[in-house]
């Protein structure tokens, strides 16, 4: 049950789904590194090192979408809920808050978040189905995205995959230089 809010103090509100019933695909960092995808970090590697640049805006990018995709939990949907339940609680005349736990006993996705809403000040931390922390919100600040254990995971694995492409990419790029000096180094005799 939720208590009513007064001015002076926040109340905490939790909802979501207990432990014991989220059961949800897990999205790891090794599901994520497929064959296809260490290649395509391998060529930005290479195509990077060529240009003389350490993981370029265009791997970044790549990199992110790829974790979004295949490795983040759903931020999205449990933000905008969190923000329509302070936004509601808010509005209540006489903050009894039963509007508040309809609307978050819905969270998409399965997971859960605390609340502390007073008039002066709103924050929320939102939890993912296996109860990891995924993002934090103060109304002084705004909305905090929080790494996981996996997306934590994922960087590692890619940035080690990319380092090894990237070191033998240039490796390869000096012995090829190397080559052509050597061999144009001839002996002429110079006595007259």
């Amino acid at each position: 049950m939720v208590s009513p809010l007064s001015n002076s103090t926040s109340t905490p509100v939790k909802w979501g789904q207990s432990a014991k019933t989220q059961k949800a695909g897990k999205r790891t960092a090794e599901s994520a590194m497929t064959d296809g995808f260490v290649e395509q970090i391998k060529k930005h590697a290479k195509e990077d090192a060529q240009r003389g640049v350490y993981m370029s805006p265009e791997f970044n990018q790549m990199r992110l979408a790829h974790m979004k995709q295949c490795v983040s939990p759903d931020r999205s949907g449990p933000k905008a809920e969190v923000m329509s339940a302070i936004q509601a609680a808010l509005k209540e005349p006489h903050p009894l808050l039963q509007a508040l736990e309809i609307m978050l006993d819905k969270l998409s996705g399965g997971g859960s978040a605390n609340l502390k809403i007073s008039g002066v000040h709103q924050a929320a931390e939102v939890f993912a189905p296996n109860g990891e922390s995924i993002a934090f919100y103060s109304s002084n600040n705004g909305w905090m995205d929080i790494q996981t254990k996996e997306e934590h995971k994922y960087y590692s694995e890619t940035a080690s995959v990319y380092l090894q492409a990237y070191r033998e990419a240039r490796a390869e790029m000096k012995a090829a230089a190397e080559v052509p000096a050597a061999e144009s180094t001839a002996s002429f005799d110079t006595r007259i």
